[in-house]
């Protein structure tokens, strides 16, 4: 609205600054040439009154103090030429100004070709009018030029004319400015409301609706965020349901798999340890107390499981305690040999007897039974199978890899393998490497892993040590 104003009060100044440039403009073409002819009968009248046998070489004589009185009377410079264009006699009234000594060629020609009156080149407000003068046997006795001043376009009465028109055009200006306020504020108020609910809004707190009345475009708005609102409730609910669902399911999937894992080598184990009996092995008794010490320890790793589920915890670390790492990573490759006897076991890189860290000893063993059951299954179809195993010191970090020879993976698996439900097996869950990762994670180490597709895969778990 206030640029419309303004505007407006521009375009209206423009356009009266025009109209009067045009007006001054008619007035001063009507005012020279009634100056015009009047200087013209005036030099006619004071012809016709001379002899006959007046001449050019008398103009000067004749007309010296008359060109001056015409001059005096309309405000005009008046100069006399020779038919050749040279000049006789002149009266200036502007001593800055004087008259051409000749006239230009451009002149004299167009004088020739027409009696009509010729106008010559602009000088600023200046104008230069030429015609022919006559006798009375019609011959050109001399030219006559004239030098007019148009008058300039007043400023004072165009400042007169702004001053009336613009206490008018503030009026309206202050007027839009207060009806804009009162518009705009009603406006921005009931914006302002929608805007601060918007910033307020939060999916799992219940949410009041707006209410306004007005059925306007604003009231329009308000109606569709009311009805964002209830979808927004609904959906919120859905998607909750959705992810108690799949938080279930995931739980479900997770400890069957972590079941799993430990009952596959107890059932191996006590197969191996029935066929003993039967062929009346010697060692019978060592096999059986080693084979309930395993027994032992992974029913306390399902015992844990277990306990996980029933806490609805993912891994369930709460306290740590100093643990030998080589110990478990023995034990668990022991449980694994005796699995996967077709399977050659490297143990040789386990340089030292025992490697101190802070964490838990079941979970441990869970993520170390984990990694050698990935790295079992990888080399199932290989006809000479290898893993390779081995711990060590690097400053003060332990340092735990299991290599295989199986047929590797691709860069595309390497980067999505510790992600949940991703698995390149066909009975797989996808399960065990992520909770691996977040066991390894709690007990503040790192897991990664390395392969070449076709040659191999190696995974490596660090862990801080302790003195």
């Amino acid at each position: 609205m206030l640029l419309v104003i303004v505007l407006s009060l521009t375009g209206t100044m423009y356009v009266a600054w025009q109209f009067a440039t045009e007006q001054e403009e008619a007035y001063n073409t009507q005012r020279l040439i009634r100056k015009e002819a009047a200087v013209q009968r005036s030099l006619e009248y004071t012809l016709d009154r001379l002899p006959h046998t007046f001449q050019t070489k008398d103009i000067p004589v004749a007309f010296s103090d008359r060109i001056c009185e015409l001059a005096d009377i309309h405000g005009m410079d008046i100069a006399l030429y020779h038919p050749s264009g040279r000049l006789l006699t002149q009266s200036s009234l502007n001593d800055d100004v004087g008259a051409e000594i000749s006239l230009t060629v451009d002149v004299l020609k167009a004088l020739s070709a027409s009696d009509e009156r010729i106008q010559g080149t602009n000088y600023g407000a200046a104008v230069k009018v030429y015609w022919n003068v006559r006798d009375q046997q019609n011959l050109i006795l001399g030219i006559v030029a004239v030098r007019y001043e148009r008058r300039a376009l007043e400023s004072g009465g165009f400042r007169a004319f702004w001053s009336q028109l613009a206490p008018l055009y503030v009026v309206l200006f202050l007027g839009g400015m207060i009806v804009a306020a009162i518009l705009s504020n009603g406006l921005v108020k009931n914006l302002r409301i929608i805007r601060d609910r918007m910033r307020e809004l939060d999916p799992q707190e219940a949410q009041t609706p707006i209410a306004y009345t007005r059925r306007d475009a604003i009231g329009e708005l308000v109606d569709q965020y009311n009805e964002l609102l209830k979808h927004l409730e609904v959906t919120v609910e859905e998607l909750a349901k959705k992810e108690r669902d799949g938080a279930w399911r995931i739980m479900a999937m997770q400890v069957a798999h972590e079941i799993k894992n430990p009952l596959t080598p107890i059932k191996l184990g006590a197969q191996h340890l029935e066929r003993a009996w039967a062929d009346n092995r010697p060692d019978f008794e060592e096999r059986l107390k080693r084979h309930c010490r395993v027994v032992t320890e992974q029913i306390d790793v399902l015992s844990d499981i277990a306990q996980d589920f029933s806490m609805l915890a993912a891994v369930g670390l709460s306290e740590m305690e100093s643990i030998d790492a080589v110990s478990a990573l023995r034990e668990s490759v022991a449980m694994y040999e005796a699995a996967a006897p077709n399977v050659k076991w490297d143990c040789d890189g386990i340089s030292t007897e025992s490697l101190w860290m802070k964490g838990s000893r079941p979970h441990l063993l869970r993520a170390f039974n984990n990694v050698l059951s990935n790295a079992v299954d990888a080399v199932e179809k290989e006809p000479q199978p290898m893993i390779t195993v081995s711990a060590y010191n690097e400053g003060n970090q332990l340092i735990v890899c299991v290599e295989d020879n199986g047929m590797g993976m691709t860069q595309e698996h390497q980067s999505s393998i510790f992600q949940p439900r991703f698995t390149s097996k066909k009975k797989g869950t996808g399960l065990g490497l992520t909770i691996t990762q977040s066991i390894v994670n709690q007990m503040n180490g790192a897991i990664s892993v390395s392969s070449v597709h076709e040659v191999g895969t190696v995974f490596t778990v660090s862990f801080l040590a302790t003195e």
